[in-house]
Formats: structure tokens, sequence, C-alpha cells
């Protein structure tokens, strides 16, 4: 006798991958305002909030373009929607100043956390003729202990977004502050933007292209199944299920 088998059809493993990732939900940010689309607030900065010029080193502002806060820096976006709000700062001379710390953020003993940030160097328009030498951002997690998470070498050309992303794992530590300060202590140029500080247990990037073109992979591979004869003609793929002999 004959047994059918009902193969998954492409689209049948594209909506399970879906209704996989949906299910997952976005992954729940502890870092508070770090899209800092709220504004200026639930961090804390050794920089100088300065929302409307920027006229010295070491002030900061949140906005939606670094142009025209200083009229030499790029204009461009920030990264979360392109029409958001990202911090942009014009780096202090003075080492170990801090651009940005988070307020605490409550951890789980013994897990691991990604944590995941952007930046760019803002500096400069064509008509900047000074020096320029990018920022080098360096991304510290403090609890029990200070640890670096990693650096940022903000490059040329400026208005280009750049991924850093790592894991780390709590310990013994309950609590924490995520913390980033500049290496680079030159005056000319050293200037930049930060946006969508992430830290989680989940990381903030989708899934991977490479699954759904898994899933293309599969429909040529039914595609290529023998289908046998029944009742004198063959079974094509309109048939949807290959027959099996037991």
């Amino acid at each position: 006798m004959y047994r059918h088998y009902l193969l998954p059809t492409i689209g049948n493993i594209l909506i399970l991958m879906a209704t996989s990732q949906a299910a997952s939900g976005a992954p729940v940010n502890l870092v508070a305002n770090g899209d800092f689309e709220l504004g200026n607030v639930a961090f804390s900065s050794d920089y100088a909030y300065t929302p409307t010029e920027n006229t010295a080193e070491a002030q900061y502002t949140v906005r939606t373009n670094p142009f025209p806060w200083n009229r030499f820096f790029v204009s461009v976006g920030d990264h979360t929607s392109g029409t958001g709000n990202m911090y942009v700062g014009n780096g202090d001379p003075a080492a170990e100043s801090i651009i940005w710390e988070s307020t605490s953020i409550p951890v789980e003993p013994g897990v691991d956390y990604f944590f995941e940030a952007w930046a760019m160097n803002v500096c400069c328009t064509p008509g900047y003729t000074g020096t320029n030498s990018p920022a080098v951002l360096e991304f510290s997690i403090v609890g029990s202990t200070t640890e670096s998470l990693g650096v940022i070498s903000t490059a040329f050309p400026a208005g280009q977004w750049q991924f850093i992303s790592t894991t780390w794992n709590s310990g013994s530590n309950t609590t924490v502050d995520l913390r980033i300060i500049n290496q680079n202590t030159a005056i000319g140029g050293n200037d930049f933007a930060l946006d969508d500080i992430h830290f989680s247990t989940v990381s903030s990037v989708p899934v991977p292209a490479a699954v759904w073109l898994f899933g293309s992979g599969l429909l040529i591979l039914f595609g290529r199944i023998n289908f046998p004869r029944v009742n004198g003609r063959a079974r094509d793929q309109g048939d949807r299920c290959p027959v099996v002999q037991s």
C-alpha cells in the first residue's frame, strides 16, 4: 500500500519562523533612554549640556542632527530611525572624562548579557581646515570591578555609524553601571555621536537574513523530490505530497 506524507511548504516554514521570532518579542533594553528619544534624561555626564550651540570642548547635546549645533559637523540622522535623537559630543581634552554613564541597572547573578551600541565620527564638513583626530570611545561596565567592554575608534568618512557588540557574565553582581569615556584627548576633531545603547539578555540585532535564506534552500530541495507515478500518471507538486511505499 501507499502511505502519504504531507511535507511542509516553504510558506509554512517561513510562517513558523516569523511566528517564532514574533513570539519572542522585542528584546527588553535595561538601559533607560538608551536611544535618547526621551531627551537629556536618565544618564549622567562630565560634559556640559549645551542644547543650543557648541562653543567649546567637553560639551554635549541630545538632538536629531549634529548640524548645525556645530557648523562644521556633518548633517546626518540618528541610528534608530533616521529622524530621532542621538547624543552628540565635542571631545574633552581632559583624560578619563565620562561622556555618558547609565543609571544603576539590576542584573541577575551568573547570567550572560549582551552589550551593544552605535557610535560615529561627526567631524567634519569640507569647510573645516583644522586638525581632525577621531574619537576613541571605550565602553565599560562598573560592578564589583570595572571591566572594559570594548572600544570604537570612530572612523572616516564622518557620518558612518559603527557598531560594537559583546557579551558579559554578571558573576556575583546584582547591580551595574555602564560608562563611556574618550581615550583621545586631542582638541582638533575628536567629535562624535552615540545612539542605541543596549544591555539585555537578548541581542538587539534581528534574526540574520541567513536564517530566511535557509528556508529558500528548503524550497529548492523540495522542488527536486522525485514524485512516483500514481494511477498511471506522474505526481507533481500540485499533489502537495510525495508517496512513500511501505
